[in-house]
């Protein structure tokens, strides 16, 4: 009995020796963060980034961003360790050795989300409070990395950055829970000839706005942007959206000749100037990122000021693009006059701002919208769930996943609710009371994104809802959820995953 007991034992411990075990990164290898925290505090909180505004003066960080690199190193390790991101499970992370541009990438790439979710789902430190988007442009170009930005003046209560590579961990502590940060851009892709496009060629094969600016002013500042909400009347977008074409060229092609957008430089960005649909694809995202930045990071025009939606929907499915509609005045009352797809792309063709003139298309601005969301159901694409034909809209919405929480809980006073999720504090997080949306609106978006194969709002981001029992289907079928959650109302404009236990159902089907 004894020597049975002793041979298992030598089996567990044989076992345990011989079972793969996860190992800390090199060090050596994660990306600086080329700045520090606290510099030129402004009292409300924020602190000078790394980066700096069109206008010459730094973005505003928290002034505990970015963090203490023991903990930024801690958490990168628990993330390349479990291959996605512990307090973001939808987004995987790896963390390749060598010293390839692509593995380059991928390096940077982790620490960036690890940096925007190190305390919680979004809740972390902005790119912007390090220099990781400028080491990403320098990888892209083959170059040094880049310098430290310029010292902070001397009465800063901080000494100046460095971007020196070491190894040697910062002991700066977190003073306070950073703000929330947008989610990460994937890694930029430098453009066919990066930095010599002229306007000209941007502007030759440059996505049409397909809308103008100023249709129904509503007396508020809003007026009819290009795409039907869900009771059938236009989305209201500011009436200065879209932009007049000059200036949309003239950002548009600073951007694809940079990598990324210049007023958001976290998100990479690339220009192809073929013909193929993924170029063409990639000339919208670049376009959709460009109008979203125009003026600031994340301060710009909505998607729906355009119709860049439909578009997309018609290259995936291989039709022409949607005609150009452009009313003569706000109160033009005309009837529609449908132009034939085959004029619709000549025009465009012809045309690179692609906008037809007001005595060829003379809609009302209520039909205009409806001309747009015409075309964007014509020009949807079937389900792709990998099977050979579309799933019917019962079987999709018999598997949307429950939210686990409902809207308006204990508010504020404010706008604000509790949502599903606790903080650090262990006090419910904040979100907006009509967050998360009723099912049934939401079982809507998430259908029309399905039947799109990506985020309608958000063209960048493709989706699938696989039907079948599998986990992998359960795990797509809830980063599905969450994206569409997330867009609901345009690019990045939804309710928060905290308003829903999502993202606990997705740690839970990713750990299953």
């Amino acid at each position: 009995m004894k020597l049975s007991s002793a041979l298992v034992s030598l089996v567990l411990a044989l076992s345990a020796a011989a079972r793969p075990t996860k190992r800390d990164v090199d060090p050596s290898l994660i990306p600086q963060f080329g700045w520090e925290s606290g510099i030129n505090p402004t009292g409300t909180g924020n602190c000078d980034g790394a980066v700096d505004e069109p206008d010459g003066t730094p973005i505003e960080v928290p002034c505990d961003c970015p963090p203490d690199r023991t903990l930024f190193v801690q958490e990168l390790n628990a993330n390349v360790a479990a291959g996605f991101v512990v307090n973001n499970p939808s987004v995987p992370i790896s963390f390749p050795e060598d010293d390839s541009v692509a593995s380059q990438l991928a390096r940077l790439s982790a620490a960036s989300v690890t940096l925007q979710n190190l305390r919680g789902l979004g809740v972390g430190c902005p790119v912007s409070s390090t220099t990781f988007a400028a080491q990403q442009a320098a990888i892209l170009a083959g170059s040094p990395p880049p310098p430290p930005p310029s010292s902070p003046p001397a009465s800063s209560p901080t000494s100046a950055p460095s971007s020196t590579p070491s190894s040697t961990p910062s002991s700066t502590p977190p003073s306070s829970p950073p703000s929330s940060s947008s989610s990460s851009a994937p890694p930029a892709q430098s453009s066919p000839a990066s930095g010599t496009l002229t306007e000209e060629q941007v502007a030759a094969v440059a996505p049409p706005l397909g809308w103008q600016s100023g249709v129904n002013p509503t007396g508020s500042g809003d007026c009819d942007g290009a795409v039907d909400g869900a009771d059938g009347k236009p989305i209201k977008i500011p009436c200065s959206c879209p932009p007049d074409q000059d200036t949309y060229i003239a950002q548009l092609t600073a951007n694809a000749n940079a990598g990324f957008a210049i007023n958001n430089p976290s998100v990479g960005l690339s220009y192809p100037l073929d013909n193929s649909t993924n170029s063409q694809l990639t000339r919208l995202n670049a376009a959709s990122i460009t109008l979203q930045n125009l003026n600031g990071a994340g301060v710009g025009c909505p998607i729906v000021s355009t119709t860049f939606n439909a578009q997309a929907q018609a290259i995936q499915a291989g039709l022409p693009l949607p005609p150009s509609v452009i009313p003569s005045s706000p109160a033009t009352s005309t009837a529609v006059q449908d132009k034939p797809s085959s004029v619709a792309h000549s025009t465009a063709a012809a045309n690179p701002s692609g906008t037809a003139k007001a005595s060829t298309v003379i809609p009302s601005s209520s039909a205009l919208a409806q001309i747009a969301t015409s075309v964007s159901k014509l020009a949807a694409p079937p389900v792709r769930t990998g099977g050979a034909t579309s799933p019917s809209d019962a079987a999709i919405a018999a598997l949307v996943p429950d939210f686990g929480s409902t809207a308006g809980l204990n508010p504020k006073g404010n706008g604000n609710c509790d949502g599903a999720v606790k903080g650090s504090n262990g006090q419910p997080v904040q979100v907006p009371c009509s967050c998360p949306p009723d099912k049934e609106s939401f079982t809507q978006s998430l259908l029309a994104n399905v039947h799109a194969g990506f985020a309608v709002n958000n063209p960048s981001v493709h989706v699938t809802f696989p039907l079948d029992k599998t986990a992998s289907a359960l795990v797509t079928r809830l980063q599905t959820s969450l994206v569409t959650l997330q867009n609901l109302h345009g690019s990045g404009q939804g309710c928060p995953a905290a308003s829903t236990t999502l993202s606990a159902q997705l740690a839970a089907a990713l750990s299953a």
